[in-house]
C-alpha cells in the first residue's frame, strides 16, 4: 500500500554557490544569499539546504534566515577542521506567494577563530 506524504514529494533545484567565504570571531555575519520565488499555485512547503562548513579552531555555526526574520529557520554547527558537508530541511509552508530571499550567516563559538563555508545548495519540494 502506497501513501502521499509531502517529505516523499521529489527535490526541485533552486541554485547553488560555490564561493569560499569566512568569518573569524562570533560575529554572526551574512555571507550568501539566495532569492527565490514561492509560487501562488502549488508552493513549497520546504527547503533543504546542503552546506559545507569547516572551522581553524571552536565551533563553527551556520543560520539560515528567510527575508528579514529574527530567528533562524535551521542552524547547523561543526567543529571539523576539515571541510564537512552538514544538510537539514525547514518549512516555508508559510510563506506568502512572491520573492523571498534565503540569508546564510556564519560565525564561531570561540572569539579569534575562523569558520569557512564554501558549497552552498537549495532545494525545494
Amino acid at each position: 500500500m502506497s501513501f502521499w506524504h509531502p517529505d516523499r514529494l521529489p527535490l526541485i533545484f533552486l541554485g547553488a554557490d560555490d564561493t569560499r567565504k569566512s568569518v573569524t570571531g562570533t560575529t554572526e555575519t551574512e555571507v550568501k544569499y539566495f532569492r527565490f520565488n514561492q509560487p501562488s499555485i502549488n508552493p513549497f512547503n520546504k527547503i533543504k539546504v546542503n552546506l559545507s562548513l569547516w572551522v581553524t579552531g571552536g565551533n563553527g555555526i551556520a543560520s539560515i534566515y528567510i527575508d528579514d526574520e529574527a530567528s533562524p529557520r535551521l542552524t547547523l554547527n561543526t567543529n571539523s577542521t576539515s571541510e564537512k558537508i552538514l544538510s537539514g530541511e525547514f518549512n516555508i509552508g508559510d510563506l506568502s506567494a512572491g520573492i523571498h530571499t534565503l540569508r546564510l550567516k556564519i560565525k564561531n563559538d570561540t572569539s579569534g577563530q575562523t569558520v569557512y563555508t564554501e558549497l552552498l545548495e537549495v532545494y525545494a519540494r
